[in-house]
């Protein structure tokens, strides 16, 4: 069966930071916003789907209760960045199935800064909300068993074996952040669109965590986002732009696979060391029936600027080791051969698991960006390091 599954919705909460307002109340928010995107009533939307449960999220069953929906299908994940493409290839999946009409992928997020200080301490003694609670290592390369839970360890300990191995510097990797503070300047929704950032500002901030600097690492933000996903009948009925979800790719789980937050051959966990190649293609390229070459920008989950540069490398736009002198030359902005993250990313947007860059992936294509607006855009790559993936397209694309 041919996968038949666009975007015809999307909203956020109407603000991310710090506006202490319940997970319940930001979906709401972000809920309305995507009907009101979509020009649907919310008793056309019969599937949801959602990775961030109670009480730092929602869990599905309060939210239909809450909302007065009436869903046939739902599911609901764990709570990770990791599965933003996840829970949107569901929803697709789903709606060309035939067990639903309209899915509305929905998440939030309150954190202990915000809306969760009201909220019971979740933390273990070794910190961290669930990774310390494992017996062995986390999934970012770090291990609890040393007392380094939390994912920034994780990037941190990744960013040291690169720059050793490779020869990258600090310098290099400052065009990441630099450049996301640019696109974040551009995004009224970013929490840090105020804060300017040059690469000499960037190289005088302290190394916080290994060669990390405060401007590596996103801020955690309350917030929601909504994606609605339809059928494209269904989307051309409502008059909306069109965005396919053209290809999908999921997370790899194997013994060679354990490099969440880097990329396959730097030996992250118990995954092997070796001389990693991009093949020439993948699957979700295949699918959606483009080449690399025919991307018009790449996003990517970047809660740290070092998962940019295994991104990079990971889906082939460079070569092993070559990806921190290719954003500090070619660089990542619109300007670029290949932009990137251009509303900002988690690093300058706020921490949104990923949906955040889903959502302006759907307004580049519809030429919606403003000032971030890739020109002519007709496809662009949603890929992490880990391997899961999603290609979206438009109208344009033949």
């Amino acid at each position: 069966m041919k996968l038949d599954a666009c975007v015809v919705g999307v909203g956020t909460s109407e603000s991310i930071g710090r506006p202490r307002r319940s997970a319940l109340h930001l979906e709401f928010e972000s809920f309305r916003a995507a009907l009101a995107d979509a020009n649907l009533k919310k008793s056309d939307v019969t599937g949801m789907v959602t990775n961030w449960g109670t009480p730092r999220g929602v869990d599905y069953d309060e939210f239909a209760v809450a909302a007065g929906l009436d869903l046939t299908w739902v599911s609901q994940l764990w709570t990770h960045g990791r599965w933003a493409a996840t829970a949107v290839q569901q929803a697709a999946m789903a709606v060309t199935m035939g067990l639903a009409d309209v899915v509305a992928v929905i998440n939030s997020a309150v954190t202990a800064t915000g809306y969760a200080l009201e909220l019971p301490p979740m933390s273990s003694p070794l910190g961290g909300v669930d990774e310390s609670f494992r017996d062995g290592g986390g999934p970012y390369g770090n291990w609890t068993l040393h007392g380094s839970p939390g994912a920034g360890a994780g990037a941190a300990l990744v960013i040291e074996q690169y720059m050793d191995r490779y020869g990258a510097t600090s310098a290099d990797m400052a065009a990441i952040p630099v450049t996301m503070r640019a696109f974040g300047h551009l995004n009224p929704m970013a929490v840090r669109r105020e804060e300017p950032l040059t690469v000499e500002q960037y190289l005088e901030e302290p190394e916080l965590m290994g060669h990390m600097r405060s401007s590596d690492m996103c801020l955690a933000v309350d917030g929601a986002t909504c994606l609605l996903v339809t059928s494209t009948q269904r989307a051309r009925e409502l008059g909306r732009p069109i965005v396919h979800i053209a290809g999908m790719q999921g997370v790899p789980a194997t013994r060679n696979s354990y490099d969440f937050f880097s990329r396959p051959g730097m030996g992250s966990g118990v995954s092997p060391r070796y001389d990693y190649v991009a093949p020439k293609t993948f699957p979700v390229l295949e699918m959606a029936g483009v080449g690399r070459d025919d991307l018009d920008g790449f996003f990517t989950y970047d809660p740290f600027s070092p998962l940019v540069l295994m991104a990079l490398e990971r889906w082939g736009f460079c070569a092993a080791g070559e990806a921190a002198a290719y954003c500090r030359d070619q660089g990542i902005g619109l300007d670029s051969p290949l932009p990137m993250n251009t509303h900002g990313g988690s690093l300058a947007e706020g921490h949104l698991y990923g949906y955040g860059h889903m959502i302006e992936m759907v307004r580049q294509l519809r030429g919606e960006a403003g000032k971030r607006q890739i020109d002519d855009a007709k496809s662009l790559l949603w890929g992490t390091p880990w391997g899961d993936a999603l290609v979206l397209t438009n109208e344009k694309v033949a």
